[in-house]
């Protein structure tokens, strides 16, 4: 390209924007494509930079876009893909890993997905909202800014009046942290230890253009695996009312065939190995399957309502829009009451309450 294509960039404390799209245009990979980043102040301010040609690319947290699809065409532009997760999980920061936490041990967090998940994995926990610490005079009210709060929260750990918090990698780095963080993964590390799918659109960054980008650049600055995420997640989301997105578990990723065989050794899992395996050990099959992972806990954390998918990336579209009916049909089922076999039996509640 003879022109300069420079990229709006607008960071949130949980997903930063900037940095990684400045290293990956210094990168090798688009070294050919002269380009700026610049920052931008906020969505409203990079759409009219965008569609006004101040900027030819505007780069944003996919959380932010979500529920501005509308906004975003009206405005001329279209979103082109996004940039693939590398950091979704979520991070405990404690002088202890989760299961060495002791009993009653106060763990803060401003997510309710995660609370939830934190009592399945240990419901002794005290697990709470920053508002509900039990303090007293002007150190009770926690900071509305996702950085300070952390700071103000590491200050409370400090002082021994809670035992652990949790925030996104991006904030514990930006937050100067000084006690140990562990990551709260989608697979655990132990057979039967617990997992944390990470909220939706964590660490993705979505990318809009103008209408008739040159299609030929987006594929460059865009990755397949990021623009799966994007499309799987944003379905997901359009079909779900506004409460669950905020206490759903949601992971998309791309998964290849060796790691799903290491898996299945790991695992002793014989299904998942003749998937992909023949008896003769030869491998059936070696395309890129996508990986839809999706869960809804109860409050109690002690039900979990989940749906696992793994398809080929060759028609994973379908296969998403088919998981997404029977993820519809699951919340149905799980939530209605039970019905009585006989009329003397007592009230059977709901599997899980929505």
């Amino acid at each position: 390209m003879n022109d300069q294509l420079v990229v709006g960039a607008l960071d949130t404390a949980d997903c930063p924007v900037y940095v990684p799209m400045t290293s990956f245009f210094e990168s090798s990979d688009v070294q050919d494509i002269q380009s700026e980043v610049q920052r931008v102040p906020d969505f409203d301010v990079g759409l009219e930079q965008l569609s006004n040609g101040h900027v030819d690319i505007l780069a944003i947290p996919a959380t932010i876009m979500h529920g501005r699809e509308s906004e975003i065409a009206q405005s001329g532009c279209e979103i082109i893909g996004a940039r693939t997760p590398r950091r979704p999980n979520l991070v405990l920061v404690s002088g202890d890993r989760l299961y060495y936490q002791p009993k009653s041990a106060i763990i803060v967090t401003n997510s309710e997905l995660v609370r939830r998940q934190l009592l399945r994995a240990r419901s002794d926990l005290a697990v709470m909202a920053p508002k509900e610490i039990p303090l007293e005079g002007s150190a009770a009210s926690a900071p509305d800014e996702a950085i300070e709060r952390a700071r103000w929260l590491g200050g409370l750990q400090e002082r021994g009046e809670i035992d652990g918090f949790v925030i996104s990698r991006a904030v514990y780095e930006s937050s100067n942290q000084s006690e140990r963080r562990h990551t709260l993964l989608s697979f655990p590390k132990e057979r039967g230890g617990a997992h944390f799918l990470p909220p939706p659109f964590s660490d993705l960054i979505a990318l809009i253009a103008r209408a008739r980008f040159p299609s030929t650049v987006s594929m460059r600055v865009t990755e397949a695996e990021g623009n799966t995420a994007l499309w799987a997640q944003s379905r997901v989301l359009n079909e779900l009312d506004n409460h669950l997105a905020g206490i759903i578990g949601l992971q998309v990723r791309h998964r290849h065939i060796g790691s799903l065989l290491r898996q299945a050794e790991e695992e002793k899992d014989p299904i998942l190995e003749g998937t992909f395996q023949s008896p003769d050990g030869e491998v059936l099959e070696d395309e890129v399957q996508v990986e839809l992972r999706m869960e809804l806990i109860s409050e109690d954390g002690r039900r979990t309502l989940a749906l696992n998918r793994l398809v080929s990336r060759l028609d994973y579209e379908y296969a998403i829009q088919s998981a997404i009916r029977d993820w519809g049909q699951l919340l149905k089922e799980a939530s209605r009451e039970v019905p009585k076999d006989h009329p003397s039996d007592a009230e059977a509640p709901p599997f899980i309450v929505l």
